[in-house]
């Protein structure tokens, strides 16, 4: 008798052990891939560069408010928003102390936390819709969400602004989960305030709440305690000192950014773009297949759907709302697709195996970070030219040997940031990505002008030097027609100076007599973003007359 109830004991012991320990191992090491994106394949974004030029700015006031841009010779100048100021200031503090490898151990550490709490939400969704949480589903979502998602993710204010919408969105789920009687739902309101001074997706926040409450007043749910939520969540959203200069970002980025609507920043385009754009496209589908055959059975509220709408509709018009999108979209695939049994991760085997693998992996992922001495350079471009990388060794050469006169350094979009960082008080550049900071007038001309019209710029700004790629030069021609010459290239770059510099030298000194006298003249503070470009043209005549009188 003993021999045979054995079996069934442990049998049904098996069943009641929790797979909850199973669970979390094993969506933390799916989770893990977000980590190893960061440190074994990234490098770092180029517009964390110019974030921390930004953040030092900043550092400078006594209260968060707009600047007047130095860091671009060719900017409008005046004051602009940097609506990113508390990301900014914290990207500094973090470089600050522990330099680049704080910087990359830090993005490994925001895209993990993304993808688990993605794993947490799915668990939440799947046990409201189904009645029990369906954790293999939950922890399997988290690919998909890595897939939908980790392209968009760097050493930026805008991750640590998602991974804060990541923890929102579960908090979100879960109560709905517990009946909308959850007490760390009010939370929400207090992470938004947060969210929105690190970058204006917060506003996000008041959209998912405010989905949750129609969806509520169509199923005739009780909705005073989702309007409070929503309301509350709303005001946070406008907690920020920025908040006037933020609006007016949001408002041209949607409808008067010339590269934005160009198609020509990638995080910008639709999200199907590309092989991985049609992974992605695929998932998708999978992912409305699943709720809508949920759907036609009844077993889903109206307020998630109209949260997944939404959240799809922002991801056909730019690709970068996908963590937007996978912050519900994941969990409500977790809560819909065919149910997979949870027993596997109740075995110890298998939650040794998940343990065993998940110290395995972080230890790899700690050998694999830069060493304490690796210079940055080595970092950034140890992929190779094929990848994205830097003008580490141009912009070693131009500070050894070029000095500048003009201090107008001619770059382009990615490398901008790079540059003002490595060059800081030495060089203003042409440009950088922060597209809202120039003027239309100034991207028509110069990236989608003619050759004649880049010529027509390059020839009046008298730059002391040029650091572009070596392939793909925008510039390559017009250099060549002013007679300009390369005086180093590797692999990255290449860096052009004028052919005649001793003339060039004397334009810089008059463009700086010039500036200094003409700079609070009513007639030049009135030309608006092209004021720097009358005063070289008016530095050209008065240096013609010279050369005339010479």
């Amino acid at each position: 008798m003993q021999s045979t109830l054995a079996p069934i004991a442990t049998e049904a012991k098996a069943r009641t052990r929790s797979p909850w320990m199973g669970f979390l191992l094993l969506a933390a090491l799916v989770a893990l891939l977000g980590a190893a994106k960061a440190i074994l394949s990234d490098t770092l974004d180029p517009d964390c560069f110019w974030h921390l030029r930004v953040a030092d700015e900043l550092s400078r006031q006594s209260w968060p408010g707009p600047l007047v841009d130095d860091l671009s010779f060719a900017s409008s100048k005046t004051p602009w928003t940097p609506y990113s100021w508390l990301g900014e200031l914290g990207m500094k503090k973090l470089w600050d102390v522990g330099g680049y490898r704080a910087a990359v151990i830090t993005q490994a550490a925001m895209q993990w936390g993304f993808l688990f709490m993605l794993a947490l939400a799915g668990a939440e969704a799947s046990a409201a819709v189904a009645g029990k949480p369906r954790l293999i589903a939950s922890a399997l979502s988290v690919a998909v969400g890595g897939i939908l998602s980790l392209a968009y993710l760097s050493f930026r204010p805008v991750t640590a602004a998602f991974l804060l919408l990541a923890i929102i969105g579960w908090l979100l789920l879960r109560d709905r989960r517990l009946e909308r009687q959850s007490n760390a739902v009010w939370l929400v309101p207090i992470l938004t305030v947060l969210t929105t001074n690190i970058h204006f997706c917060a506003l996000l926040a008041p959209l998912w709440t405010g989905a949750l409450l129609v969806g509520d007043a169509i199923e005739k749910r009780a909705t005073r305690r989702g309007f409070i939520l929503t309301a509350l969540t709303l005001v946070a959203s406008l907690m920020t000192p920025m908040l006037p200069g933020t609006l007016a970002t949001v408002w041209h980025y949607a409808f008067g950014d010339v590269i934005v609507s160009s198609g020509m920043l990638a995080e910008m385009r639709p999200f199907y773009v590309g092989f991985m754009g049609h992974v992605s496209a695929a998932l998708v589908g999978l992912i409305l297949i699943c709720v809508i055959r949920q759907l036609a059975a009844g077993r889903l509220h109206w307020g998630e759907i109209i949260w997944l709408v939404g959240m799809g509709i922002l991801l056909l018009k730019v690709g970068r709302m996908a963590p937007a999108f996978a912050i519900i979209g994941c969990p409500l695939l977790a809560a819909t697709m065919p149910e997979l049994t949870d027993r596997i991760l109740t075995k110890p085997p298998v939650i040794a195996g998940a343990a065993m693998v998940l110290v395995l992996g972080i230890g790899k992922l700690a050998m694999a970070l830069p060493p304490a001495g690796m210079p940055i350079s080595n970092w950034l471009n140890r992929n190779g030219p094929g990848f994205p990388s830097y003008p580490c060794g141009a912009a070693d050469y131009v500070e050894r040997n070029i000095t500048p006169v003009s201090g107008r350094m001619i770059s382009e979009f990615n490398w901008g940031g790079y540059l003002e960082w490595r060059f800081p008080g030495r060089f203003q550049v042409l440009m950088d990505g922060r597209t809202q900071v120039f003027a239309p007038e100034f991207w028509r001309t110069i990236i989608f002008g003619t050759p004649e019209d880049r010529l027509t710029i390059v020839r009046e700004i008298g730059a002391d030097v040029a650091i572009l790629p070596k392939h793909h030069n925008m510039f390559r021609q017009t250099l060549v027609d002013l007679k300009w010459k390369i005086v180093f290239q590797d692999d990255f770059a290449e860096v052009w100076v004028p052919a005649d510099r001793e003339k060039s030298q004397r334009l810089g000194v008059l463009r700086n007599v010039v500036r200094h006298g003409v700079v609070f003249h009513q007639e030049f503070a009135q030309l608006g973003p092209f004021g720097n470009l009358e005063i070289d043209r008016l530095v050209q005549r008065l240096a013609g007359e010279v050369d005339g009188a010479d």
